[in-house]
């Protein structure tokens, strides 16, 4: 037989034989916590007592449940009506009861044995308590954290044994431990405090709208009775407490309800009081686990980044790619002390069909770029652009770049963000969209997003000639290794590319380490200081047109275009009224016509092109093509003393141009009282290497070559008068 046999055989036998003495069994669990009650006396014994002389009864003083003589452990008190505590044993005598309650919290093994618990006068009972360590659901303790205004739900599982039994939850504030509600109470779902009872290995506990008052700690129990126990043992009801829930109810500063739009992105700056700058920060998304946020670095979880900004005393949370679900409660928080502060934020996911897509933009280094974004129309909301970094966290314009950003109304819901001078730094993705700002919190609901690449400005050379390729790099590509000599050198490699560099059409001109090599018409330098990477390239042909790109590996390629003017320019003469025809060689096959005015060629196809092979009539202008012949025609009627200056014929093929130059002369109708108006019409045109003086004639000649002038009899139309016959 086993010592613990033994052990309950002898308290069962002195129970049976005690007279006075009444003895129960009390069962908990090792962790747990376990509620007795200690009856006065007998009923028959306490009901016959008159009520007038109940309170003077000398079994209300001194009320005590020990262990030994010295009460330690244990707990003893002349107190009614009031918890008096001892460590973990709490005793509370209601002198209105026939008991006495007490209460153990944290139980070990070391608690189990016998305990006596009466008055220091006239009664006591003996008291068995059994720890077991046996069961995972039992003695179990959880923190939860919760918010003014939540509503939450924990589970509380017990054994198969206690599924009839009636269950419990009590809550230890303070002092006192009150019971909030049980099973066997009707539920409603407006009470504060709903239990719900599985009946199978769970019951579940709601707390509705929480406050302040709220926090503290909560048990979950089962009843034990007699009904369980043997006919041999006597027993009490008591009961088993197998789970402790510490409440605890974080404080606000505020609320606030951010709208984003499904497939854009959302920015948020939580800031907090002065004093808690260099505190731990935390994001909590739809109340799950608390995200700790690292100082001073992004840090990422899926699509939520987080950062904490110390200096700014600000929390940052970036949201892209939004969905549906991404709508609901998150909160960004900060540690204080065993509590914490925390900014509730409501996100509400919109439909965003009504804002454009993503676009791409192409800027000049140098020049201004415009992009047009959406935004709510609301009031009080501030235009917003920000930048993408390479974590692709879209990020505020720093001060100092602020002065070259401008934004202007355009259209109802509709503005426009200029950047001027726009550098090699600017190229990279942008967003834009509508800034609200709070007290204590700063969104950004991201509408639009542009991919802004750059390119150089246009390269011109002439037929024949030398051009200078310049090319800006960033610093960070310019790590150097240098020579005893005292020359430094690069050791990141540039790329001159005719074609994207690095892809398989690309056909690679000069690199920057093949400054020693000699390529016919090809010389390199590569600047270090400058960060500028300059190819020149000598004896231009219409071939060399195109675009290229300057590249460094594979991790940066600037566009620009070479533009060829071919060497013999076409100069054409005729009159204010008549009509010019112009003819254009071309060189390529399958290529677009063009035909502009402007002092450059680049800003002639820039401001557009009266006619091209695109469109062929446009007013006054018109353009007709002989492709076997390879040449196409411009013809301009109604001629205009404002027609007169530079014009360019041009083709184009694939961003290749090349263009020739046209200069158009135009002359005014001369009439005297001796003659007689004469029908203007058009001259011939000259060459730029050979000019010769022409009779203006009524009919018109051909176009001249730029070799050689011919002249030609014209017929004329109308006999001129007897004064001009003389002559």
């Amino acid at each position: 037989m086993t010592a613990a046999a033994t052990i309950t055989i002898i308290f069962i036998t002195l129970c049976l034989i005690s007279g006075q003495v009444l003895c129960f069994k009390v069962i908990g669990c090792s962790g747990g916590s376990v509620m007795l009650k200690c009856m006065y006396k007998s009923d028959e014994q306490h009901n016959s007592t008159p009520l007038n002389q109940r309170e003077s009864n000398d079994q209300f003083k001194g009320k005590y449940f020990c262990r030994n003589r010295d009460c330690k452990p244990g707990i003893s008190t002349e107190l009614q009506r009031r918890w008096v505590n001892n460590e973990r044993f709490t005793l509370y005598d209601d002198e209105n009861s026939r008991f006495f309650t007490v209460f153990i919290r944290n139980l070990s093994r070391e608690d189990a044995g016998k305990y006596t618990c009466g008055n220091n006068q006239k009664w006591s009972r003996d008291v068995e308590l059994e720890v077991n360590n046996n069961s995972s659901s039992c003695g179990t303790s959880v923190i939860r954290s919760a918010y003014k205004g939540q509503t939450i739900t924990f589970s509380c599982e017990y054994e198969h044994e206690f599924e009839t039994h009636t269950k419990v939850l009590y809550r230890v504030n303070r002092d006192p431990v009150l019971v909030l509600n049980s099973s066997q109470s009707s539920q409603s779902s407006e009470e504060k405090f709903i239990l719900s009872d599985s009946q199978k290995d769970h019951f579940t506990v709601t707390i509705r709208d929480i406050s302040a008052e709220e926090r503290g700690v909560y048990l979950c129990g089962v009843e034990r009775d007699g009904a369980d126990k043997p006919p041999s043992e006597t027993s009490n009801t008591h009961i088993t407490f197998i789970k402790e829930i510490e409440l605890k109810v974080h404080r606000q500063i505020t609320s606030v309800q951010v709208e984003a739009y499904i497939s854009k992105s959302v920015f948020i700056k939580c800031k907090f009081p002065e004093e808690f700058k260099e505190n731990k920060k935390f994001i909590q998304i739809h109340s799950s686990q608390k995200i700790p946020v690292e100082q001073n670095q992004w840090i990422r979880h899926d699509r939520v980044h987080v950062f904490d900004d110390t200096s700014a005393g600000v929390s940052k949370v970036f949201i892209s790619d939004l969905t549906a679900a991404d709508g609901g409660t998150y909160r960004c928080g900060v540690n204080i002390a065993d509590d914490h502060l925390f900014t509730e934020i409501t996100l509400k996911i919109s439909q965003g069909d009504h804002f454009r897509e993503s676009s791409e933009s192409v800027a000049v280094i140098g020049e201004s770029v415009k992009l047009s974004c959406n935004y709510p129309e609301k009031q009080q909301l501030i235009k917003h652009i920000c930048k993408e970094n390479e974590e692709k966290i879209c990020q505020s314009i720093s001060s100092s770049e602020k002065q070259r950003f401008e934004f202007s109304d355009s259209t109802a819901g509709v503005y426009t963000a200029s950047i001027s001078n726009v550098s090699l730094k600017d190229a990279g993705v942008y967003w834009c969209g509508a800034e609200t700002r709070h007290e204590h919190l700063t969104s950004v609901s991201l509408t639009n997003k542009h991919q802004l690449t750059l390119t150089m400005p246009p390269v011109i050379g002439r037929e024949g000639d030398s051009v200078e390729i310049k090319c800006p790099y960033d610093e960070k590509h310019t790590e150097e290794t240098c020579l005893r000599s005292g020359k430094c050198l690069s050791k990141v490699v540039k790329y001159l590319c005719k074609g994207k560099c690095f892809t398989k059409d690309a056909q690679n001109i000069i690199r920057s380490d093949e400054d020693n090599v000699i390529k016919p018409k090809i010389s390199v330098k590569d600047d270090t200081e400058l960060n500028l990477f300059t190819v020149n390239m000598t004896e231009l042909r219409a071939e060399d047109a195109g675009k290229y790109w300057c590249a460094v590996r594979d991790v940066f390629n600037l566009l620009l275009e070479l533009m060829i003017i071919m060497k013999d320019a076409v100069i054409h003469e005729a009159s204010v009224g008549g009509s010019a025809s112009i003819s254009c060689k071309h060189i390529r096959k399958q290529t677009q016509k063009f035909f502009c005015r402007g002092d450059q060629p680049n800003i002639c196809i820039r401001d557009g092109a009266p006619v091209s092979s695109n469109n062929r009539i446009n007013g006054r202008f018109s353009l007709t093509e002989e492709t076997s012949a390879g040449v196409f025609t411009v013809k301009i009627s109604d001629l205009r003393e404002e027609d007169s200056g530079k014009y360019w014929c041009a083709e184009e093929s694939s961003g290749s141009f090349i263009f020739t130059e046209v200069q158009l002369h135009l002359t005014r109708e001369m009439t005297t009282s001796d003659t007689k108006r004469e029908t203007s019409q058009e001259k011939p045109e000259i060459t730029s290497s050979e000019t010769k003086k022409e009779t203006i004639q009524e009919t018109e000649k051909p176009e001249m070559t730029s070799s050689v002038i011919e002249k030609e009899t014209i017929q004329e139309t109308e006999k001129p008068d007897s004064f001009c016959q003389r002559l």
